[in-house]
């Protein structure tokens, strides 16, 4: 049994061998420069694990006995969904791994916009003195919206709260429990935009949700409202955040994440209120560890045919000669799987329930 590296992510040399090991299996690192590369290299793996590269409808469609696609990370956006599921092999990511380190990230990022931090810093610095000391933001007892309440979003309510903030929520797909069980308030989205002092951005990146934040967005938010965006960068244009700060419709935001990455000539680079971190709010000793732990974990499970815990597409699961089957038995053969690239995009089926609008 093979378990191949699509690339090297952590500084360990070889977190994988020992576990691997000991299910009877080999470690592979690869060195893939092209699609092609990856379709050749990956064909006989029983396990892959991938972080960056693109696995592919083609690379998918190659794999000839693969139990298990890994993304060691918490997104998955770089794996077919839609493909994986037709071949009915199973995808698990790193859900959940960084929830602590991350959520923090958010409210770093939320205070050092709204306190000017970096430009006060810079400031202080080129002046050999006080500098330019600018108004600034307070951000107690203000509003904190949060776009998408999954585990991430979850995890930073509490920490908004710890600072007085009031906090609202916007997740079509959670339920009215979640937010009672949080005991924040449930609102629709151009509710949260046009009431929160601070939006934090922590959704999937779908083709619902690309460029869910743009000029008409913008606009409609506090002209001394903070944004940040922990979660994948093309949910905001980030040309048209760009124009906001700099046309005074926003005050400032924090990304942690960016439309190209690396972001190379991105506009936010370019804008002294946008703070900028290089996506690395996930990127800390005890996160890398336990993302290798779990990691090992979840290969050896599906190395030695046991049931799988962090899988992201439990209908590959269904799949049934070509047709998709519910765990019930009902045929859902017609139905819109999608993947996070199809334009019909599927969530509620994913996430198993409906989606539920609430009204502004």
């Amino acid at each position: 049994m093979k378990v191949i590296v699509t690339e090297r992510r952590f500084p360990k040399i070889d977190p994988y061998k020992e576990s691997v090991e000991s299910a009877g299996g080999t470690v592979v690192y690869g060195d893939f420069k092209t699609e092609e590369d990856l379709i050749e290299g990956l064909k006989d793996a029983t396990v892959v694990v991938t972080f960056k590269a693109p696995i592919t409808r083609k690379v998918i469609e190659s794999l000839e006995n693969c139990r298990l696609i890994l993304r060691n990370g918490a997104g998955f956006d770089n794996v077919d969904i839609r493909a994986a599921n037709e071949q009915g092999i199973p995808v698990s990511s790193m859900r959940g791994y960084v929830n602590d380190e991350l959520s923090e990230h958010v409210i770093a990022l939320m205070l050092a916009a709204a306190r000017d931090i970096p430009y006060a810093d810079k400031s202080m610095r080129d002046n050999n003195g006080w500098g330019d000391r600018r108004n600034v933001n307070y951000m107690g007892h203000g509003t904190f919206g949060v776009v998408g309440l999954g585990e991430i979003g979850r995890t930073t309510v509490p920490k908004a709260k710890a600072l007085g903030m009031k906090v609202i929520g916007y997740d079509p797909y959670v339920g009215k429990d979640i937010f009672e069980l949080l005991e924040i308030e449930r609102v629709g989205f151009k509710e949260l935009i046009e009431r929160s002092d601070c939006v934090s951005v922590n959704c999937q990146l779908t083709a619902e949700t690309h460029h869910m934040f743009s000029t008409e967005e913008f606009k409609s938010m506090k002209n001394t409202a903070v944004i940040v965006n922990t979660a994948r960068g093309p949910i905001i244009d980030e040309q048209a955040l760009v124009d906001a700060v700099n046309n005074g419709e926003i005050y400032s935001a924090g990304l942690d994440v960016f439309e190209t990455e690396p972001p190379e000539n991105t506009p936010a680079l370019s804008c002294e209120r946008i703070v900028c971190s290089p996506h690395h709010g996930a990127t800390t000793p005890t996160g890398e560890e336990r993302c290798i732990t779990w990691g090992n974990e979840e290969i050896v499970r599906a190395l030695k045919g046991e049931a799988l815990e962090m899988v992201v597409n439990p209908e590959a699961l269904w799949y049934q000669e070509g047709k998709l089957f519910s765990p019930e038995g009902e045929n859902w053969s017609n139905a819109r799987l999608g993947s996070y690239r199809d334009e019909e995009v599927n969530t509620s089926l994913r996430r198993g329930f409906e989606k539920e609008e609430v009204k502004n």
